[in-house]
């Protein structure tokens, strides 16, 4: 990864992701002040300036092979719908994916065709396993993992501190040898 520059990924003929840039510290900011994104995600933004650094650290995690991240946009018009991560450890050749979508594009199916390109490119950069979790209270996560072909494992009880209290995870996997 850090060898050469993140690349552009396609997804169909609507979205593609990409890279962050800097011009799109607004979205951030919009996005992390949505109510239900900041229940399920620990950051927060509250000025451009922060959402700024944070692009910052995406493109840093891509050169310390630790992460990558894109903007999930549409590609007619270009407006950011929402983010991709896939967290890396390419020694250990696994990964685990997050995302998000700005409520305007809610209803699409913009994350569950998100996390079937990025896990895509996760398994054809070598990595075997990618994992997504999410609290047990999040029923539309429930239904992207389910759409992107993950495959349920378990509840990891009492796994993540949420602004309401202490929620117990869901774990999926998706293998490299999985169909789909």
């Amino acid at each position: 990864m850090a060898g050469s520059r993140q690349p552009d990924v396609p997804v169909d003929n609507e979205l593609a992701l990409r890279p962050w840039r800097r011009s799109d510290a607004h979205i951030v900011v919009e996005a992390y002040s949505s109510p239900d994104i900041q229940h399920y995600h620990f950051r927060r933004f509250d000025t451009e300036e922060d959402a700024q650094r944070w692009i910052q650290d995406c493109a840093e995690g891509w050169r310390s092979e630790s992460s990558a991240t894109w903007a999930i946009v549409d590609q007619l018009d270009g407006n950011v719908l929402g983010r991709v991560t896939v967290s890396t450890s390419l020694e250990d050749g696994y990964g685990e994916i997050s995302y998000w979508v700005l409520p305007s594009a809610r209803g699409r199916g913009v994350a569950t065709r998100a996390c079937v390109a990025a896990t895509r490119w996760a398994h054809e950069l070598g990595l075997h396993r990618i994992q997504l979790e999410h609290s047990t209270r999040n029923e539309k996560s429930r239904r992207v993992a389910l759409k992107s072909g993950f495959v349920e494992e378990g509840v990891r009880r009492g796994a993540n501190l949420h602004g309401d209290g202490w929620h117990d995870m869901v774990l999926y996997s998706h293998l490299a040898t999985d169909d789909g």
